[in-house]
């Protein structure tokens, strides 16, 4: 199957433009055949066979003695198994009316349903409820505070919601946007955030939610580099490849602009680099894990391939999916003058409508690095792509708006380091 899926898509990866590329990569990596690209059905490990497939046809090397894959595992908590809720009479979609927290357990059966909310929960339970000493077998709790804005009542809130997870399943009715991840931990029931608008007090809810805990998940970075001509100084590119995989069976979460995108514009810069040598050796590191919590990089920079004091600068690239109104850069405050540069070359050659600064954050693959010491931006698009962590961010919703025009200025900042 692999071999078949490998040689129908290499004739398109031929003679194509950076964008018309990307676009090609992003469909390929986004299709239902990688599951996510997340920890059901082994989706990550496909598409890290497919990266590294195409790392070969592009002729990026591995390092001398190491291979493209770096393997290494954690906890993850998965949902393989047929999911269902139905509120009353009303099955609901899910991804779409509702969320499985990924620190769910399980709960099978027909439940009733005791919803707290901002008028009872004073009054009917007193502000303090004890589930220790209720019996979870028949109930489920829906806490719907909706109406209330007051932020410590809603941490408070959330905290009890969680609290509940221990002994019952659990609703929580929200109206704000929804997003799903990955957990590394689970609870012994399961908690399910439901759309306000496809909510509805009734008296029974019918739940079928089965998690399946690995406490040893293997996994796979995928490393690379083409050498340069000083070939013991480095630049590395760095984007993460897995996504948040699959809710049951029937639902799955395509990543286009996180981070398929991201993993495009590094293949198209490979092929660049493969056609221009360049100063110093490129590194394409891409990475899994970044979902459950930047576990990948992190195993990646405790057991790095060269020295990291060695490398000239870090550029990680994650949702890359329309930079319409130019780019964020991270640690844009903690490296001035690498800032400036960007700002200047963008400038120069009119390329993006801003480039935004920001202080450090732990929010992507950069951050390992830098706790190191080693020089990074994590560079993002601002556009009209808003989709993220939903099952909307598809290839389909993803048009990779400015993708020539970032791709040109990170090859004029490496020029210029």
């Amino acid at each position: 199957m692999k071999i078949l899926f490998s040689f129908l898509f290499l004739a398109a990866f031929c003679s194509l433009g950076q964008k018309e590329y990307a676009k090609t990569i992003l469909d390929t990596l986004c299709s239902p055949h990688f599951d996510g690209r997340g920890y059901v059905n082994q989706g990550d490990v496909r598409a890290a066979e497919f990266l590294v497939d195409e790392f070969k046809r592009i002729g990026v090397q591995p390092f001398k003695n190491k291979n493209f894959t770096q393997d290494y595992s954690f906890k993850v908590n998965t949902f393989p198994h047929p999911i269902e809720v139905i509120l009353g009479s009303d099955t609901l979609n899910p991804g779409a009316d509702y969320l499985v927290s990924p620190i769910s357990g399980s709960a099978q059966g027909t439940f009733d349903l005791v919803e707290i909310n901002s008028s009872n929960y004073f009054t009917q339970f007193g502000g303090n409820i004890n589930f220790k000493q209720m019996d979870p077998s028949q109930t489920v709790f829906a806490f719907n505070f909706i109406d209330v804005q007051d932020k410590k009542v809603l941490d408070e809130i959330t905290g009890l919601t969680y609290e509940a997870t221990k002994y019952f399943p659990v609703i929580s009715v929200t109206n704000k946007k929804q997003m799903y991840s990955v957990g590394r931990v689970h609870s012994n029931y399961p908690l399910i955030t439901i759309d306000s608008a496809s909510y509805s007090k009734v008296e029974k809810v019918a739940l079928k939610i089965n998690n399946h805990y690995i406490t040893d998940y293997q996994t796979k970075n995928i490393i690379g580099m083409i050498p340069g001509k000083k070939k013991k100084k480095y630049v590395v590119f760095t984007g993460h490849y897995d996504h948040l995989g699959r809710m049951g069976p029937d639902t799955y979460f395509p990543g286009a602009n996180d981070n398929a995108s991201g993993v495009a514009m590094l293949l198209s810069l490979a092929k660049y680099y493969i056609q221009n040598k360049p100063k110093f050796t490129i590194v394409f590191c891409l990475f899994s894990g970044e979902e459950a919590g930047l576990v990948g990089s992190k195993y990646f920079v405790e057991h790095p391939y060269f020295p990291l004091k060695k490398v000239k600068f870090v550029l990680n690239i994650d949702i890359m999916g329309g930079a319409s109104d130019g780019i964020t850069l991270v640690n844009g405050t903690k490296h001035e003058k690498a800032f400036n540069e960007m700002v200047a070359i963008n400038e120069e050659f009119q390329l993006l409508k801003t480039i935004k600064k920001r202080g450090p954050t732990a929010n992507s693959d950069h951050y390992f690095f830098s706790e190191m010491g080693v020089p990074a931006f994590f560079i993002y698009s601002m556009g009209k792509v808003k989709n993220y962590h939903d099952i909307y961010d598809t290839a389909e919703n993803t048009p990779l708006e400015k993708f020539d025009e970032v791709e040109l200025l990170m090859k004029k900042f490496v020029e210029g380091i």
